[in-house]
């Protein structure tokens, strides 16, 4: 039986241009970091807030083998697979042909398209990379802690090492 208690780990990982470089390369990288667990009843909503920044040792990997998956190596160290995907973006508008269209036949297009796209987000991917700035979760149904099960939840962050950075000044 799952706990109503649930953890909540947020990752803040940031990165150099070389290692950003490795990791869209399908290589594996490795820094330090830090995350954030909360503790969340799931009954009253309430949490271990404020809580306690741990730095931890991560090794970063962008592999078609497997992938948003994480593993605690040992105490502070996670091994991390970014998310892959096959995501096709939708065939590219030719708005001058639309244009010659009637209205009605426009809305019927924008209305599938809108539709298109509500059946089919883009989720956070490897691809992202290559912005800078990766985002995903990855959900634990149940996780044996302490001879109790819990459901665990760790959103990570991968940013550039320029935007901690920047945000000193």
């Amino acid at each position: 039986m799952i706990n109503n208690l649930g953890l909540f780990i947020t990752h803040h990982i940031f990165l150099t241009e070389d290692q950003f470089r490795e990791l869209i390369e399908e290589k594996t990288t490795s820094t330090l970091a830090h995350c954030v667990p909360t503790w969340v009843d799931a009954k009253t909503g309430k949490n271990s807030e404020p809580s306690q920044e741990i730095f931890c040792k991560y090794k970063l990997i962008n592999s078609k083998e497997k992938n948003n998956e994480i593993n605690v190596i040992k105490n502070k160290e996670f091994e991390i697979y970014v998310p892959q995907s096959d995501w096709k973006p939708p065939e590219n508008i030719d708005f001058e042909a639309i244009s010659s269209w009637k209205s009605e036949e426009r809305m019927k297009f924008l209305k599938e398209r809108d539709k298109w796209w509500f059946n089919n987000p883009k989720l956070p991917d490897s691809r992202d990379l290559e912005n800078g700035y990766l985002r995903f979760e990855i959900k634990i149904k149940s996780l044996k802690i302490f001879d109790k099960d819990y459901s665990v939840q760790h959103i990570i962050e991968i940013s550039r090492i320029n935007k901690l950075l920047e945000s000193f000044c």
